[in-house]
């Protein structure tokens, strides 16, 4: 080692400091260390406060997605309602078409067929 700095480390060792020095020093190393664990202990708290943040945002979301779901649900019924009125109308148009053309169109055949068979019937040829 080099003569100076054992020299230096020698008259270090031999100084004497003052007692408000060494206060001084041990209140500020004492501080730095507090300031060291209130820095883990805020690293802590917001590490938890992430935690509850999240929590918030995702249970707000599941929220958000069953509100659309329902929503979804509704216009569903509403369109199945709308197209079985429309299946239930286009059925009944239908059913008075078919009973006016049958009474129209296939009644006075029948009734012709009917009195040319008893009138052949009654008058054998």
């Amino acid at each position: 080692m080099d003569p100076k700095l054992q020299n230096l480390i020698r008259q270090l060792q031999d100084e004497k400091c003052p007692a408000t020095v060494r206060d001084r020093v041990a209140l500020r190393i004492a501080r730095e260390k507090s300031g060291a664990r209130s820095g883990r202990a805020s690293l802590a708290w917001a590490v938890a406060l992430a935690g509850v943040i999240g929590a918030v945002v995702l249970w707000q979301q599941q929220i958000r997605r069953e509100a659309r779901a329902r929503a979804n649900r509704a216009v569903v019924v509403e369109q199945t309602q709308v197209a079985l009125g429309y299946i239930g109308q286009a059925f009944l148009r239908a059913a008075a078409h078919t009973g006016n053309a049958l009474s129209k169109e296939a009644g006075p055949p029948l009734r012709n067929g009917f009195e040319t068979v008893k009138n052949k019937v009654t008058n054998p040829i």
